[in-house]
C-alpha cells in the first residue's frame, strides 16, 4: 500500500467529519482500514501519532450546533499525594505529583468542553462552574493506544455526544507517549476530575465515558480515587475496552484479520503497552507489573466501583478484554455489536443512535434503581 493511500485515509476532509459518523462503513472502507491500521500500529507507537498522521487544522464548529472551548486546569491544592502499594508506581506517581506542585511539569494540562446548542449557550459553555446545582456532566477521556489523545475529529464527536446525552462534557487534554509515560495521563485525568469537584461538581453528578486506551485511563483513575478514598464517578461507560495490557485475551488473535488494531507482543518494547510505561525499571518484571490495577484495571478492584456500562463489538482485537471486564463486575452491563470492530463500533447512524440510546438510559436511570 503507498504513502498516499495510506495519508488519504488518516487525513479526511474537515467537511466529512460533520457527520460524526452516521456515514455507514463500505466494505471496500472497513478492508482498508484494517490495512492501515495494521501498518500504522508499528510505526505511531515507535515514533509517536504525530510523526504518522500530520496535525489536522482544528474545525470551525458552528454556533447553531455546540460550543467548543479549550481552558487550563492545574491540581487543586487540596489534592493529596498518592499512596500506592507498588513501589515503583509509588516512585512515579510522587515524581509527578511533585513536579505539578512545584510548577516543574512539563507541559501544563488543559481540559476541553464541549457543549451542543441544545444544552446550554456560549457563555454557559465558557463557565467552568455548574450552571444549577446538582448539574450533571460527563468527564470524557479519549482514546489513542496511548500515544494520542485529541484529534480534529474528536471535537465534533465531543458536541455530539453533549448533544445526545444533554449535558456538557469535559475532555481533559492527557499527555501520551511516548514523550510522557505511565502514570502521567492518569495523573492529568485523576486531576481533571479533583479539578471539577474542586470548581464546585459533585462527584456523584459525574458519569466517566471512555474509549479503548481512555477507558483504561478511566477505569485505572476511578481505581485511584479508591485507593485515595476520594468521592468516586456516579457511573462509568466504557467503549472498546483495553483493560489487560498483558494483551493476554484470545481475540488479539482471533479477530487480527477484522480488526483495525496490529497485534505486537509484549515482548517487544515497540508494544503498545510497554511503549505507554516507557522504560523499565532494573529488576522489574515488566510482565507482572503490567498486571498492576493501574495499568490494567481488570485486575484491580472495578467490581467494588460504580455502575458500569461495557460496549464492544465482537470482531475487536479487544472483545474478549470486554468480556472479561462484565464477568469481573457482577453489576455491570455488557452491550455487543455483531460484526463491528474497533473502528466501525464508531460508525453508521443506526449503530450511534443504539449506541447512544443505551447510553441514555444507563445515564438518566437513578442509582438506587
Amino acid at each position: 500500500m503507498d504513502i498516499e493511500t495510506v495519508n488519504r485515509f488518516l487525513n479526511p476532509d474537515i467537511s466529512m467529519m460533520q457527520g460524526v459518523g452516521d456515514m455507514e462503513v463500505t466494505e471496500e472502507e472497513n478492508t482498508l482500514a484494517i490495512q492501515v491500521g495494521h501498518i500504522v500500529t508499528a510505526k505511531a507507537l515507535k515514533s509517536g501519532v504525530d510523526a504518522v498522521m500530520p496535525a489536522i487544522p482544528d474545525p470551525e464548529i458552528p454556533a447553531s450546533v455546540g460550543q467548543f472551548h479549550t481552558f487550563p486546569y492545574a491540581m487543586p491544592a487540596s489534592q493529596q499525594p498518592y499512596v500506592v502499594d507498588d513501589p515503583v508506581i509509588q516512585a512515579r506517581l510522587t515524581r509527578v505529583y511533585e513536579q505539578e506542585q512545584t510548577g516543574e511539569l512539563e507541559e501544563p494540562n488543559s481540559m476541553v468542553v464541549a457543549c451542543a446548542s441544545s444544552v446550554c449557550t456560549s457563555e454557559q459553555a465558557l463557565d467552568v462552574k455548574p450552571q444549577s446545582s446538582g448539574e450533571r456532566i460527563v468527564l470524557y477521556v479519549c482514546g489513542g493506544g496511548f500515544v494520542s489523545s485529541d484529534t480534529a475529529l474528536l471535537k465534533w464527536h465531543y458536541v455530539r455526544v453533549s448533544q445526545e446525552l444533554g449535558q456538557r462534557v469535559f475532555v481533559p487534554r492527557y499527555h501520551v507517549a511516548p514523550a510522557h509515560v505511565f502514570p502521567r495521563a492518569i495523573h492529568d485525568v485523576y486531576t481533571a476530575f479533583m479539578y471539577l469537584v474542586n470548581q464546585g461538581f459533585r462527584a456523584q453528578d459525574i458519569t466517566v465515558l471512555g474509549i479503548s486506551a481512555g477507558a483504561n485511563i478511566a477505569l485505572a483513575v476511578v481505581e485511584l480515587l479508591r485507593i485515595q478514598k476520594e468521592p468516586e464517578p456516579s457511573r462509568i461507560v466504557v467503549v472498546a475496552p483495553c483493560v489487560d495490557l498483558t494483551l493476554s485475551m484470545d481475540s488479539w488473535m482471533r479477530n487480527h484479520d477484522k480488526c483495525v488494531l496490529g497485534y505486537i507482543p509484549v515482548d517487544n518494547p515497540h508494544s503498545m503497552p510497554r511503549v505507554y510505561y516507557g522504560d523499565v525499571e532494573s529488576g522489574v518484571d515488566v510482565l507482572a507489573m503490567l498486571r498492576h490495577p493501574l495499568l490494567s484495571p481488570l485486575f484491580g478492584r472495578v467490581h467494588t466501583g460504580p455502575p458500569l456500562q461495557i460496549h464492544s463489538g465482537t470482531c475487536d482485537a479487544l472483545a474478549d478484554d470486554a468480556v472479561a471486564l462484565a464477568q469481573r463486575v457482577p453489576h455491570a452491563e455488557l452491550i455487543t455489536y455483531p460484526g463491528r470492530n474497533h473502528y466501525t463500533i464508531l460508525r453508521g447512524k443506526q449503530q450511534l443512535d443504539a449506541m447512544y440510546a443505551h447510553m441514555r438510559r444507563f445515564i438518566q436511570t437513578p442509582c438506587s434503581e
